[in-house]
């Protein structure tokens, strides 16, 4: 053991002994490793992944109907038109990119381990000041002594305007976001908002504008990734779609102003493309005023709450996850979100009262807060069935995907805004839904469009060749990070290989890799779309939480995951017998090297997904709500 490690120290009375001598123990925070007395918090939450999950669920649930001043939280904090802005917090959201939601799971998987060892005196080696306040509570109300080893930040701090701008008060930080919104987005004003189809043959949908084809949006052609597919099924159907898109800048469409272009060549054609606008189309000095109002009344009630904090602990347990979860209270009450939040409720309120009766509506489901101010305003103006499309991969730790039983079923006042169904893409996603304590009469089968490819890759021919050399196709991150995790733990595996391989790296869009950074790889850079690439390669390389993992597990290729020692695992593959896992050069070079040269046979998982090139599902669930 060292202490130069991130981690903890419980020392207990050994059980069962008659001696007084201490059992130390060292439980890693960044670590798999697990050796005599020292142990891994990471596995400590994949073994008991299930329980820990449902008490962090049952907490945020409870914290909802926790009363202050003889109202619930939820009261508190509804809008006059009967919506309470507790479901759009940060708390509610639980996404892992904005909160720290690993932190949290590994502290209640430490009060677990409390219980059950009963420790005299906790170490903690570790630089995080709000775990440290935690567990110096914790331990406080349990009478144990508690120390604190204060490592430092591996990276100082950098001066940029990021830092600069996250170290001002919240309500500043609010202000700016609110400027800023306002300078950039103000160009959406000259899109069109008032050409939106009516009757039976029309469908709303609301999307990112994003994975656009951008070859066909240069020729005024509308074709997003996103619905792979389902623009030939609503024209074949005779569906006029009215487009509600959100735009955020990225390499594709970096400027409002190109986004704006391409929609109004969009709109030229508009009988067959659908009609296209913006959400921020209907900004003005109105919904402003109004988000500004609403603003300085949360701020009041965060005021009239200060109290609050006295109710962030899991229950029973004398845990309080205040430390941890002040920040985003604050950001979602007064800061930064809290205006985008109020912005959106503003937004979809116009919008949707503005849109035609709509029999159906589609929405790209992630469960962040704007779903919840759409699906409100889509009941506020009396609109019909509202369908949650998920598009992506459930994923066990993702836990925006889940709610708890409690809450979906909650029968109270001011219930959490939920869509009449979900479309789920597979047999997995269903499963997880319904696990998750989710009603199955609210669940519908689609297809998967984004993958829908795959069906017609895995029925071909895998090309074969005389080569003794196995063929690695590393799938890069968006998040830089992880795909320079990636392939260091590839670049320590090299020594530990005792069989030829070739590496060639498909990177992420919004991360380009350098060759010359990793020569020892000889890497080879491939751009091309998976469906040319899957079947020259035995076995695909991935980063923990990369999608393209499952493209190539469908198809038939061995796949190795590596895991990463700072999060949880967010593999959608988490759970699947035959992907492999590792976190070591060893581990890695041995997964490498026992990859076979033949597809593996998946057709029992056929339902993994469902990919029905046809996409009969899709038509059967449009054609109901829009009969010829």
């Amino acid at each position: 053991m060292t202490d130069s490690k991130s981690g903890i120290y419980i020392t207990s009375l050994k059980l069962g002994s008659d001696s007084s001598e201490p059992l130390e123990q060292f439980y890693h925070w960044d670590d798999h490793e697990e050796t005599d007395s020292v142990y891994s918090l990471q596995r400590y939450v994949e073994r008991h992944g299930n329980r820990l999950r449902d008490k962090y669920l049952s907490w945020v649930h409870d914290l909802g109907e926790s009363r202050i001043a003889e109202r619930r939280l939820i009261d508190h904090l509804v809008f006059e038109d009967g919506l309470s802005y507790w479901w759009m917090t940060l708390i509610v959201e639980k996404s892992d990119y904005k909160s720290p939601i690993r932190d949290i799971i590994y502290l209640i998987a430490i009060r677990e381990i409390i219980s059950d060892q009963k420790p005299t005196k906790i170490r903690l080696v570790n630089s995080n000041l709000s775990v440290s306040e935690a567990l110096s509570g914790l331990c406080m109300n349990l009478n144990i002594t508690y120390e604190w080893e204060q490592l430092s930040d591996s990276l100082p701090p950098r001066l940029d305007f990021r830092y600069i701008f996250h170290a001002l008060p919240h309500s500043v930080q609010a202000l700016i976001g609110l400027a800023r919104h306002m300078w950039c987005r103000w160009p959406f004003r000259k899109a069109k908002k008032t050409s939106w189809f009516g009757g039976d043959k029309s469908l709303f949908l609301c999307s990112y504008f994003s994975h656009v084809d951008t070859n066909l949006a240069n020729k005024g052609k509308f074709h997003s990734y996103y619905w792979e597919g389902l623009h030939e099924v609503m024209r074949k159907l005779g569906i006029s779609g009215n487009w509600l898109q959100h735009y955020f800048p990225h390499d594709a469409v970096p400027s409002p102003q190109k986004a704006l272009n391409w929609v109004q060549s969009f709109n030229k054609k508009r009988r067959d493309q659908g009609f296209h606008t913006f959400l921020d189309t209907y900004l003005s000095w109105r919904i402003v005023m109004r988000v500004l109002k609403r603003w300085f009344r949360l701020m009041r009630i965060s005021r009239d709450l200060s109290e609050i904090k006295h109710v962030f602990s899991l229950h029973g347990s004398g845990l309080s996850l205040w430390p941890l979860m002040r920040e985003d209270w604050y950001n979602s009450m007064c800061g930064r979100v809290a205006i985008d939040n109020l912005l959106y409720i503003e937004l979809f309120d116009v919008a949707l009262s503005d849109l035609p009766h709509q029999k159906m509506g589609l929405y790209l489901c992630e469960n962040q807060s704007w779903e919840r101010a759409l699906i409100h305003a889509w009941r506020k103006h009396r609109h019909g069935q509202l369908i949650a499309v998920w598009h992506g991969m459930t994923r066990f730790w993702d836990l925006r995907f889940f709610a708890g039983s409690r809450t979906v079923k909650s029968s109270k006042l001011y219930p959490m805004p939920q869509a009449d169904l979900i479309a789920l893409n597979g047999k997995m996603a269903i499963d997880t839904y319904l696990s998750a304590g989710y009603p199955k009469k609210s669940v519908v089968e689609c297809e998967a469009l984004r993958y829908c490819y795959l069906d017609k890759v895995r029925a071909g021919t895998r090309k074969q060749k005389k080569t003794k050399k196995i063929k690695v196709l590393i799938f890069g991150d968006y998040l830089p990070s992880c795909t320079i995790k990636t392939l260091q733990l590839l670049e320590a595996a090299l020594p530990h290989m005792t069989v030829s391989a070739t590496y060639t790296i498909k990177p992420h869009p919004a991360f380009h890799i350098n060759p010359d950074d990793y020569p020892s790889l000889n890497l080879e850079i491939v751009t091309d779309h998976l469906e040319k690439i899957l079947y020259n390669f035995d076995i695909a390389y991935s980063a923990n939480r990369t999608s393209a993992a499952v493209d190539a597990y469908i198809v038939g290729l061995k796949v190795v995951v590596m895991l990463d020692n700072t999060e949880l695992n967010f593999s959608p593959l988490r759970g699947q017998s035959d992907a492999r896992f590792v976190n070591t050069p060893e581990g890695l070079a041995e997964a490498l090297q026992t990859a076979g040269q033949n597809k593996i046979d998946r057709s029992e998982k056929s339902d993994f997904l469902f990919l029905d090139p046809e996409l009969q599902r899709w038509k059967k669930l449009l054609s109901q709500s829009n009969p010829t």
